[in-house]
């Protein structure tokens, strides 16, 4: 079982890549929200081309980000792969909630809160699970020692999951 200082560590490097996510989040935000407010005229093809740039820009940094953390052998490709898939997952649904306050009229200034409040919602979700998960994992283990203990059977296999 990890120290606690090593947790916290680990945390920390979590929270970097939250910051990342946001700020990518919030650049196609504003850039979506300045074509809507009229600051870029249609200009054609410039827009176009810059609308399909902010709209890939975090998917794009989230894969090399993790693909990044494979290749330095901090993150095995199952994990990166999930940690990807959720981050993306956060992402694009803060940006959809984002657009979906504009669209329905609150105003742009009301967007970036709401999907910034959708980011934190879904990170708060995944951590009441995954500590859900730990702690049943946990009771599993000391039932399967207190059993062993009183020898009523043979400790049968017990799978610990580490993040």
């Amino acid at each position: 079982m990890p120290a606690f200082e090593e947790l916290v560590n680990k945390y920390k490097k979590r929270r970097h890549d939250t910051v990342v996510d946001a700020v990518t989040a919030g650049l196609s935000l504003a850039d979506n929200v300045s074509v809507d407010l009229g600051l870029l005229e249609d200009t054609g093809i410039v827009t176009d081309a810059l609308e399909t740039v902010s709209n890939m820009l975090p998917f794009s940094v989230i894969a090399v980000t993790e693909g990044c953390q494979v290749l330095m052998g901090k993150k095995t490709g199952v994990a990166a792969t999930s940690d990807a898939a959720f981050r993306m997952i956060k992402t694009g649904a803060a940006m959809g909630v984002g657009a979906a306050v504009v669209a329905a009229g609150a105003g742009a200034v009301a967007a970036l809160p709401a999907a910034i409040g959708s980011r934190i919602l879904l990170d708060h979700y995944r951590g009441k699970a995954l500590i859900g998960h730990r702690v049943h994992l946990r009771t599993k283990r000391l039932q399967a020692l207190r059993a062993a203990h009183d020898g009523q059977k043979p400790l049968p296999e017990v799978t610990v999951v580490r993040d």
